[in-house]
Formats: structure tokens, C-alpha cells, sequence
């Protein structure tokens, strides 16, 4: 089964500086943007935290998860959420 990863620039509390958090999931729908969304905000609101940025999805492609790692740090600052396909 094919494994999609997603991160999202967050803060748990104001004036906290922001950083990344990460999930993967098996979810073929994880792939449509808006769903990756309402993923993302259900963690939000289950953790507590805030989303940074400009509300933006960026699709990274098909890389490892040593790659999507440094990619995810080069997005650029409007860009909230990143995700791809794990190959």
C-alpha cells in the first residue's frame, strides 16, 4: 500500500517560534488538498496547536523521507502545509 507524507508549520502557544510537525498515512484520498486540510485541522485541534503561514498546500512529488524532510524546510514562508507520496 503506497504511503503518502504530510507536515504542517505549527506553534503550541503565541510568540513560540514555529516548527514542523509530521504525519503519514495509507489514505488514497490524502492526495486532494482539501483533505489534506481537514487532516491537518482535525490534528490542530486535537493537539492544541495553530497553523503558521499562509494557509497554502504545496504537493512535493515522490521522494524518500530523508528528502522530504530537507524539502519541507525550502518551501516558501506562505506555504502551511506540504505532503507527497513516500517512494
Amino acid at each position: 500500500m503506497l504511503k503518502y507524507f504530510i507536515a504542517y508549520r505549527k506553534t503550541e502557544e503565541a510568540g513560540q517560534k514555529p516548527e514542523w510537525a509530521s504525519f503519514t498515512t495509507e489514505s488514497p484520498a490524502a492526495l486532494e488538498a482539501h483533505a489534506i486540510r481537514e487532516r491537518v485541522d482535525r490534528r490542530l485541534g486535537l493537539f492544541g496547536e495553530r497553523l503558521i503561514g499562509a494557509g497554502e498546500v504545496l504537493f512535493l512529488g515522490t521522494a524518500p523521507l530523508v528528502e522530504f524532510l530537507v524539502r519541507r524546510e525550502e518551501a516558501p514562508a506562505g506555504v502551511s502545509i506540504v505532503y507527497g507520496l513516500l517512494g
